[in-house]
């Protein structure tokens, strides 16, 4: 699989950015929207570590501002119900701090602001979750 990407940024745009490797070899990568706003301006050298989603009907690349935020992607991914887009977009409702914190103490509320996070799947990440966090 591919671990990590690095190489300049060609564009960003909301959900995923493209990178140019040093082969030539451009890459679509779904982003965060706190990991696209960490991201230099285009034409800029940058390194996003990846997660690769093979799926029978499709190839996604998913990538992260740090080695921190692609841990706990793979924590959300594997709570039932929560899918890579659904993980993604919690990444992107606040930052990763706040997002420890909230599953640590169980703040449904906080959870459920992400788009696609019901109560009910707020409350199943905040119990399989709360003892795979750092504090």
């Amino acid at each position: 699989m591919i671990a990590m990407v690095k190489g300049t940024l060609m564009e960003k745009s909301e959900g995923e950015a493209v990178v140019m490797t040093a082969g030539g070899l451009g890459l679509r990568v779904m982003c965060s929207m706190n990991t696209l706003a960490v991201l230099p301006a285009a034409g800029q050298e940058c390194t996003l570590y990846t997660f690769m989603n093979v799926r029978e009907d499709a190839m996604e690349l998913f990538g992260f501002a740090s080695r921190e935020e692609k841990r706990m992607f793979l924590s959300l991914t594997g709570v039932s119900g929560v899918g890579p887009k659904m993980a993604l977009a919690l990444l992107g409702s606040m930052p990763l701090k706040e997002l420890n914190l909230a599953i640590l103490l169980g703040d449904v509320t906080a959870l459920s602001r992400a788009p696609g996070i019901g109560k009910k799947t707020a409350q199943r990440i905040a119990l399989e979750l709360k003892d795979k966090v750092s504090q």
